[in-house]
């Protein structure tokens, strides 16, 4: 399993969690909200995590060509 969907599983098992606790507590807005957060906070991880491979792809290709001399 990729790290980014690793992360993104636990964050959304962690706010279920939270959720459900809520629910149980009577605070269903509450944990509405959660949810939503879990969600932005999730899409945010994945597209972080996506852009350091991105650039970490990028930094690599260059340092090869660098060290081969060519540009």
């Amino acid at each position: 399993m990729a790290p980014e969907l690793f992360y993104a599983k636990a964050i959304i098992m962690f706010v279920r969690a939270r959720a459900d606790e809520a629910r149980r507590q009577g605070r269903n807005e509450l944990g509405a909200s959660a949810i939503e957060w879990a969600i932005i906070s999730g899409v945010v991880v994945v597209l972080a995590l996506l852009l350091g491979r991105i650039i970490q792809g990028v930094v690599e290709s260059n340092a090869s060509k660098i060290e081969s001399g060519s540009n």
